[in-house]
């Protein structure tokens, strides 16, 4: 069968991902990734070697503009409005068309599509196919869903609805009020990481016996003032630090960092499963793949939202008992000095690391949804 993933261009929705492509391969089903085509260089290192590329459609520095034109607010921290003109509107009317003759072209069977995606589900009605929704983190609230849905509905009729859910989300983080809509087929998590570890070396920290804690803003959000800050208030907590710049972000002062305080090490964009066996704690943003990634291994976190669905998954974080918010630097010292010494925090983070630990992998899941 030929499944065809479709994902908005963006480290943190293809990423989550990866782990079901992989899966659809080793089960001998063609893959391919329908995502915008300014991105393939970016992302071809982080996708299983046999999955074809199919570049259709703007990037989101391209469709966020036009949606900012067309709306004349703050797309970093937009309104549920405006998200919807962004994915269900400039998206769309700037890729559509590229993207049903890209899936066409390449005969797809099947779909399956990020929730942030509404070009996928316009592509799966245009070929007559059926389709999934595969989640990314905690379920997008219905006020941003329902925004994106008739914002696409504007221009086009209404798709069929998906035929199931994946959900990688444990209960734990999960909004108790959420409805899906479909059927939920549970599936397991996992940090990112590469058929083939990346070269990372880090000298040793003068101070071994204090803890590690990995400071991670993501591929988006890593500002170098905002990292610069986080880094420094991490640092003054008596914490050892391991930073990471990002995906293309070059930190105009980290060598100098690097030589002038022992407990910093900064280290580029590296698969995140490879940087979380050295922390006992992580401080991040909350983005969805740092987050279950993060769980995944069972460690707490301290979080500091900077924009887009951030507050939303940081906020469930901090209800699940596995994480602190702050909404200043300047809070960050206290936090992690309070998550590494409550006991609290790491023990909640275990239990949800079992809880993901149980759920189907994604093998499992492909098998269910790829039936001949």
């Amino acid at each position: 069968m030929k499944l065809l993933f479709s994902a908005t261009p963006a480290f943190g929705h293809i990423l989550p991902l990866v782990p079901l492509m992989q899966a659809a391969v080793e089960a001998g089903h063609s893959v391919a990734l329908l995502s915008g085509a300014g991105f393939q260089a970016a992302i071809t290192d982080e996708l299983p070697p046999e999955v074809a590329f199919l570049g259709a459609g703007a990037m989101p520095g391209e469709f966020s503009e036009e949606a900012a034109r067309r709306t004349g607010a703050d797309v970093f921290h937009p309104t549920p409005a405006v998200i919807g003109e962004i994915f269900g509107g400039a998206r769309i009317d700037l890729g559509l068309a590229d993207s049903i003759d890209k899936a066409a072209g390449w005969h797809a069977d099947l779909v399956i599509a990020e929730p942030f995606d509404a070009v996928a589900p316009l592509v799966a009605a245009r070929l007559g196919i059926a389709w999934h929704r595969a989640g990314l983190g905690p379920a997008l609230p219905a006020v941003i869903s329902d925004e994106i849905d008739r914002a696409a509905s504007a221009r086009h009729d209404r798709p069929v609805p998906a035929s199931s859910y994946l959900d990688p989300c444990p209960p734990q983080l999960q909004d108790p009020d959420w409805s899906p809509g479909s059927l939920v087929r549970p599936v397991r998590p996992r940090a990112h990481r590469r058929a083939k570890d990346v070269a990372l070396e880090l000298s040793e920290f003068d101070t071994p016996g204090k803890p590690t804690v990995l400071v991670t803003f993501g591929t988006i959000f890593s500002d170098p003032d905002v990292l610069s800050t986080a880094v420094a208030a991490v640092a003054d907590s008596g914490a050892n630090v391991l930073a990471t710049l990002g995906s293309s972000l070059r930190h105009p002062t980290a060598s100098q960092e690097i030589q002038a305080d022992p407990r910093v090490r900064y280290v580029p964009f590296v698969p995140l499963s490879q940087l979380l066996d050295r922390a006992d704690l992580v401080v991040g943003a909350g983005g969805v793949g740092t987050i279950l990634g993060t769980l995944a291994h069972g460690l707490p976190m301290v979080l500091w939202p900077q924009g887009a669905d951030q507050p939303i998954n940081a906020a469930r974080a901090a209800a699940s008992g596995t994480a602190i918010t702050v909404d200043s630097a300047a809070a960050i010292r206290a936090a992690v000095a309070e998550a590494l010494e409550n006991s609290v925090y790491r023990r909640e983070a275990r239990k949800v690391a079992a809880e993901i630990a149980d759920r189907p992998d994604p093998g499992s899941v492909i098998a269910e949804i790829a039936q001949p």
